[in-house]
């Protein structure tokens, strides 16, 4: 029958008789002979009767005709081989028709309706039959179906252009034959595509879209059709630019005739947010999607809503992919929900895809169970239906490695990472593509996490390398591939190579998620840690403070816990500009929203959390009596405990000593109170706070301190380190300085078996302790062993340093100290001596308190001259450093003047003891000892010079102070 369905005989046309054989009749009513030796025979030469008469012969075109509908019904319906049975059957027909045309018609016409009619059937049947055999993958019989369509439609348009008729039906079938061609060069297009050959596709588009413009405009529905599927060549072949093109303009086309919003224009949106999703910016590819999804919710409903999914999808992708995981966890579960419904297989591919980024987004949350259960289910879905080897597995793996990379079980993360590496390459085309480029990357991180940076940075630079020959350098993962290597560069150093990876990076990501996107923030956070790793912190400031502005976006909404880490550092960068105001306000935003994170409500400054820290204390010992897991809550402490360190430092710059004090010791209250102690941490800060005690001379909370400290870094380093030992000779100096000499110097003992140990005999760190080893032994009077003890700390600087080094200088002064003590002044000369020539060879300047040791024994050995010219040193020395006006210097200036007296130059002694009159009244009171002891010096030289009116004079202004006393 017409639909190419077998008749049953008892259905046909026959005379049967008793007893009697069933006999057939042919289309004229002749009985077909039972003994025929081949009905089909037969049959065909009753079907040619057919053809050559001329009543009968066109129904064979109509036969034709309604065989050519019914297959295109089978194929609406994707019955693909059922479509082709009838295209066959057409063809026949036609073939018929064909074959007895000659002789109904007398002569050959190059034109005449039939004959237009018979050609155009004939071009439609092959063409539709290639189409058929295309989705059946029979690709050859389909380009040789398509090739003799081509022909076909070609030729009988000539002829027609040939012909001498004209009018308005000659026009129409030109019109329809060039549609037919352009519709058949556009399938051909289709089938190229289908066999891996964009380029020839590419150009049998535009062969049918040249056709079609010239012969029916811009606005014709053909080239918006064609214009589509271009876009989806030119999106398969990465080159977005052109896909965003050839879609926008079959819109704009099928806009025009449509007038409204149907499934076709909702497709469209969807295939430009497609594009927009491959190529940024986000913001575009979300308003497509979100267009198709309107339409789409509009006109599908019941069991045709999986376009709803599929829109619902993508917009999860994309939301997703721009930080917005809330959002894209509820279209992505709505999306799930309408396939599990419609769709019969719990294991259908489309459902499997879900579940794959249904697990992303659960891990981006943090959620490390769900995306695992919801990877499980995509793996072993996909394995089951694809095979092991299969692209889209590796896809899954590679999912699994990134949440094994995060949860920091590295060995797993690179064992799946590696598998889905190898299934990468092998799929793709010379072992270089976008995914192998991705894993490349991943594997890159695991090494760089693991302590490896060097082979992290060679990773990296493979999948770069990769990426520029996949898809160039303007594609999204090239940016987050170029984050990852400026932070391997900045691992080891490199700053340089690490800014070039970071600038990149932030532009193709600006290129993809638009310049106000907070993803933007973790470039930029980078970028200012490098400059300020490099002593750029101005440079560094403004890549905070940028990375800060994007944070508090309200379209960006990013959480407090992404917030204060940049506070932190943008509090840093100010300190060390010296912008010490705003530096303490960023540190006290930063606190004051870790602590609201901690506790739950908003904290306005030190005092007040200082009144939650019991709470907090209370609720660890809860959760500690429950068995919870306070591991995070422990991490959170730490990051406020060390916020209070770096605000302290402020406050001390600032110059008070007194709230930087209080803000250390509050920051060590709370480094007691994490549940898992960081010891280290506690260290640092007791040792802190006791250096501030030192110096307030509040010698026993220092060693309190100290202590606490000690303790601490022996819990984590060990009882033998060189940082216990500083801290075992910090605590020697606070008994030295309490008089405790026994204590201190069982202390230095220990510090220095300590130190031996671990740097050697003659390190430096070992001189000084012998030094101070020395003075505990100067001042228990064991002046031998100290000078012994000298000796070795002189023999080991000059060792290290040289003869001529400022702390060979420093020992040999301590040495003359000594010598003085045991009244050996010679002695004693000789190293201050040999200190004075060194300072003068390695500094600007002599140390004065040597000098003056040193002036003072000149004196006392007599030798005058050279404690002048020690003095007059000293007396320069002194104005350099502390003006004209510094009342020390009227004190050398006694000593200048006795040494004139001395050598009998009374009246050269007068101008100096004036000056010392002078400074003393400028700097004391005018009834000072200092004073009288002064007019007294001055009054006996005038009167060894018999300047009896100035002595009087001197005298008199003596007694008249005295007289005030008095009173």
């Amino acid at each position: 029958d017409v639909n190419g369905n077998y008749i049953p005989a008892a259905q046909s046309a026959s005379r049967q008789g008793k007893g009697k054989q069933t006999e057939l009749l042919d289309v004229n009513g002749n009985y077909i002979p039972p003994t025929a030796p081949d009905t089909r025979d037969i049959a065909y030469k009753d079907l040619l009767e057919v053809a050559h008469s001329p009543e009968t012969n066109v129904l064979l075109l109509a036969m034709s005709s309604i065989l050519l509908r019914a297959g295109n019904a089978h194929f609406r319906r994707e019955q693909w081989p059922e479509a082709c049975r009838d295209y066959v059957s057409a063809q026949s027909y036609r073939s018929l028709r064909h074959m007895a045309k000659d002789g109904i018609l007398g002569e050959k016409l190059d034109y005449s309706a039939i004959h237009v009619e018979d050609a155009k059937l004939n071009g439609r049947i092959s063409n539709n039959m290639a189409s058929a055999q295309s989705k059946r993958g029979m690709y050859e019989k389909a380009r040789v179906e398509y090739t003799k369509a081509l022909q076909i439609k070609q030729g009988t348009l000539e002829a027609l252009h040939k012909s001498s008729s004209s009018g308005n039906k000659k026009d129409v079938d030109d019109e329809n034959l060039v549609s037919d061609i352009a519709s058949t060069f556009h399938n051909i297009g289709l089938l190229r595509m289908n066999c891996g050959e964009p380029k020839k596709a590419e150009k049998a588009y535009k062969q049918s879209l040249s056709l079609r413009v010239k012969k029916f405009g811009l606005d014709d529905l053909g080239v918006s059709s064609t214009l589509r599927a271009l876009g989806e060549l030119y999106y398969q072949l990465k080159q977005y630019d052109d896909a965003f093109r050839s879609y926008k303009e079959s819109l704009r086309i099928w806009k025009t005739h449509s007038g409204k919003s149907d499934l076709k224009t909702a497709e469209h949106y969807y295939n430009i947010g497609l594009v927009f999703y491959s190529k940024g910016p986000f913001i575009k590819a979300r308003t497509s999607v979100a267009e198709c999804l309107r339409i789409r919710r509009l006109l599908c409903s019941g069991k045709e809503r999986l376009p709803i999914a599929s829109a619902l999808h993508l917009l999860g992708l994309i939301a997703s992919s721009s930080g917005n995981y809330d959002e894209a966890l509820l279209l992505l579960e709505e999306s799930l929900a309408i396939r599990r419904a419609l769709l019969e297989s719990h294991d259908h591919l489309l459902l499997l895809n879900v579940q794959l980024v249904l697990g992303t987004v659960h891990h981006k949350r943090n959620d490390w169970d769900s995306a695992m259960d919801c990877f499980s289910v995509a793996l072993a879905g996909r394995t089951r239906r694809l095979g092991k080897d299969h692209i889209s597995v590796s896809e899954v793996l590679q999912a699994i490695g990134v949440v094994y990379t995060s949860a920091e079980e590295y060995h797993k993360a690179f064992k799946t990472l590696e598998e889905a590496l190898r299934i990468r390459k092998a799929a793709a085309s010379g072992g270089t593509s976008l995914e192998v480029a991705e894993t490349l990357n991943s594997l890159s991180l695991i090494l760089f996490k693991s302590g490896d940076a060097e082979k992290a940075i060679e990773l990296s630079e493979e999948a770069l390398d990769v990426l520029k020959t996949a898809v160039g350098f303007d594609h999204l993962l090239v940016g987050k591939v170029l984050k990852n290597t400026g932070d391997y560069y900045q691992d080891v150093e490199a700053y340089d190579d690490a800014m070039e990876a970071y600038s990149e990076s932030l532009r193709v990501m600006t290129a993809w998620y638009g310049r106000e996107h907070v993803f933007l923030s973790e470039v930029l956070n980078e970028i200012g840690v490098t400059r300020f790793k490099n002593g750029e912190f101005m440079i560094a400031k403004q890549s905070f403070t940028e990375a800060l502005r994007l944070m508090r976006l309200t379209h960006n909404e990013a959480n407090k816990s992404a917030i204060f880490p940049t506070l932190n550092h943008l509090g840093h960068a100010l300190y060390k500009n010296n912008e010490l105001k705003l530096a303490a306000e960023t540190y006290i935003e930063s606190f004051n929203i870790q602590v609201s994170i901690v506790t739950g409500d908003a904290n306005d400054g030190l005092k007040e959390f200082g009144a939650k820290l019991n709470i907090i204390k209370d609720r660890i010992a809860i959760m500690e009596r429950k068995e919870e897991d306070v591991t995070e809550l422990s991490e959170s402490l730490g990051g406020i405990a060390s916020i209070l360190r770096y605000l302290g430092l402020v406050i001390q710059e600032q110059g008070d000593f007194e709230a930087a004090l209080s803000t250390h010791k509050l920051s060590l209250s709370v480094r007691l109170c994490q549940p898992f102690k960081e010891h280290f941490a506690i260290a640092l800060m007791a040792e802190t706070i006791a250096m501030f005690e030192y110096k307030r001379s509040n010698l026993p909370s220092a060693m309190d301190y100290f202590n606490q400290a000690l303790e601490a870094k022996k819990l984590y380093q060990g009882e033998s380190t060189i940082d216990v030992a500083r801290t075992v000779n910090n605590l020697a100096n606070i008994h030295f300085s309490l008089g405790n000499l026994d204590d201190a110097m069982e202390l230095y003992q220990e510090s220095l078996e300590i130190k031996k140990q671990c740097l050697g005999d003659d390190s430096d760190e070992v001189a000084n302790t012998l030094n101070n080893i020395a003075h505990v032994m100067v001042n228990a009077g064991r002046e031998q062993e100290a000078l012994s003890a000298y000796h070795d700390v002189v023999k080991i600087r000059q060792d290290r340093y040289g003869k001529s080094h400022v702390s060979v200088a420093t020992t040999l002064a301590s040495m003359g100290d000594v010598y003085i003590k045991l009244g050996k002044l010679e002695i004693a000369m000789t190293y201050f001596e040999q200190c004075i020539r060194i300072q003068k060879l390695r500094q600007d300047h002599c140390d004065e308190r040597i000098l003056e040791n040193l002036g003072s024994i000149y004196g006392k050995l007599g030798e005058w001259h050279k404690a002048e010219s020690t003095f007059k040193e000293i007396i320069e020395l002194k104005r350099a450093a502390h003006g004209n006006e510094c009342l020390d210097i009227s004190n050398t200036l006694d000593l200048l003047a006795v040494s004139y007296i001395e050598q009998d130059r009374y009246a050269e002694s007068i101008e100096h003891l004036q000056e010392a009159l002078r400074i003393r009244k400028a700097c004391l009171d005018d009834e000072d000892d200092e004073i009288l002891a002064s007019l007294n010096k001055l009054a006996f030289v005038y009167k060894s010079l018999d300047m009896t009116d100035l002595m009087l004079e001197v005298r008199g202004e003596f007694e008249a102070i005295q007289e005030r006393r008095r009173r």
